[in-house]
């Protein structure tokens, strides 16, 4: 990009134009001068030419002589042009100077008017055969011409200076709002933050360019803000995933170093060692649930149409097979959505563990038809959460509970993961309080979009919930 100079080449720009505009005017002034000149003569030699049928009783010399005025000349020719008579000037009456008036008559229609040399000629006939000639041989008109394009050239030329001494000064102080905007730039460039320019009248060119800077640098802040708060949550969050995968590690190290130092009886090494592969898969989860994480924005599900119902089912059943876990139950009407189904899995897995790690004996999972979504209602008996610690769950590596350890009570990890796969179905997961028909714990709302028109729900899935309740087991919540 060029930079040339703003105020020079304003200035050159600025001056060139003036210049060219005192061309054009200083032309156009001296051709309608001259014309109005030349006009004003022609009209003296007409006038005087309409004297001369007034003199026919004097001779050629006398008439010749009589209209030799003050840049006239005249001359009487014969029919052939040849001169018979040249008339002497007259001399102007003593005290007067320059041309003498011509004398006002009306115009002559038989004064016939030519240019040669280019010098005026005005024909009038005297008598058959003989013409009186009247030719202008002033040199004012071209004196007073010159004289005309001198003064203007002159003035020219100085209003061009001036123009090229003040305009400087006048730009420096017409460009000090644009000073000001380098200005704030500068500072802004050497890290300043806050400055605004708040121009008084956002209409005008500089108002809007400043207008648009204070945005621009209202984006640049946020963009920081942003940027630094992502910087916090990731050093938060290496910190808080190296602490929690160092309590598996150092449990795998123990165990190992052990098994190599210590002579074990058999049973004692059989403990040591399924410790050891205990921790070693606690790391493994982790570490699998980490790299989820990590790729939830850009993770893509392959959804398919698929009943709810055996979802939830398999989902209960699989909460059956662990020990300690809360009882399920599943209620609802049957319906068709759109689903990744391992995913969807892993979100019923996580939100069933954590109820049963917030302590909850059941888990109650309703589905409700709203519009062209499916509403799946997790309620459990549990304690509930705070209406301001809602969002901050769904934050990674977040417990409420500090007493709770990454044995007992998960990493933290179980609702971000739950709530990144049900956004890459379209879908949302947040928490609500409990309705009529839920029970009254923790209260999660999942809405998923549904695939075809809903199904009617056998007359049995119609009952209230605790008439379907699933004795199942629990599960054990991460």
């Amino acid at each position: 990009m060029r930079t040339p100079s703003l105020r020079r080449r304003v200035v050159l720009w600025a001056v060139g134009v003036l210049a060219v505009l005192l061309l054009v005017v200083g032309v156009g002034v001296d051709l309608a001068l001259g014309a109005v000149l030349k006009g004003e003569q022609q009209q003296r030699l007409v006038s005087v030419a309409a004297l001369a049928p007034e003199l026919t009783g004097l001779s050629d010399q006398s008439i010749a002589d009589r209209l030799s005025i003050a840049g006239i000349r005249a001359e009487v020719h014969d029919s052939s042009g040849g001169t018979i008579v040249v008339g002497t000037p007259q001399a102007p009456p003593q005290g007067r100077r320059g041309r003498p008036p011509a004398p006002r008559v009306a115009a002559d229609p038989s004064v016939v008017v030519t240019q040669e040399q280019g010098r005026l000629v005005a024909t009038q006939t005297l008598r058959p055969g003989v013409q009186l000639v009247l030719t202008d041989v002033s040199t004012e008109i071209d004196a007073a011409l010159l004289r005309f394009r001198m003064i203007m050239t002159i003035a020219s030329l100085a209003a061009i200076a001036l123009a090229a001494i003040l305009l400087p000064v006048v730009l420096r102080r017409a460009m000090r709002p644009l000073g000001a905007l380098t200005a704030a730039a500068r500072e802004t460039a050497d890290g300043g933050r806050g400055r605004r320019l708040s121009p008084r009248d956002p209409s005008t060119d500089l108002g809007r360019a400043a207008v648009q800077f204070d945005a621009m640098l209202e984006e640049l802040e946020g963009a920081e803000r942003r940027a630094a708060d992502a910087a916090d949550q990731l050093g938060r969050f290496l910190s808080d995933a190296s602490h929690e995968l160092r309590t598996p590690l150092a449990g795998v190290s123990a165990g190992a170093e052990r098994l190599i130092r210590e002579p074990l009886d058999d049973d004692e090494r059989d403990r040591v060692t399924v410790a050891i592969v205990r921790e070693a898969r606690r790391a493994g989860r982790l570490v699998d649930d980490l790299l989820l994480v990590s790729r939830l924005g850009a993770l893509q599900v392959q959804t398919t149409p698929q009943p709810i119902g055996p979802v939830l089912r398999d989902a209960a059943g699989r909460a059956a097979g662990r020990r300690g876990g809360p009882t399920v139950a599943v209620a609802g009407p049957e319906t068709q959505v759109a689903i990744d189904r391992e995913r969807l899995d892993q979100v019923l897995a996580n939100l069933i563990g954590n109820a049963g790690n917030a302590g909850a004996g059941r888990v109650l999972l309703r589905t409700r038809i709203d519009g062209d979504d499916l509403e799946i209602s997790v309620s459990d008996d549990g304690p509930g959460v705070a209406e301001a610690a809602r969002e901050l769950v769904f934050e990674r590596l977040v417990r409420l509970d500090p007493g709770r350890s990454a044995g007992t009570g998960g990493a933290g990890l179980g609702l971000p993961i739950a709530r990144g796969l049900v956004a890459a179905h379209g879908g949302t997961l947040a928490f609500a309080d409990p309705a009529a028909d839920d029970l009254p714990g923790a209260v999660l709302r999942l809405r998923l979009p549904l695939a075809v028109p809903p199904i009617e729900a056998p007359a049995r899935e119609q009952e209230p919930a605790r008439q379907h309740d699933q004795a199942v087991g629990g599960v054990r919540g991460r």
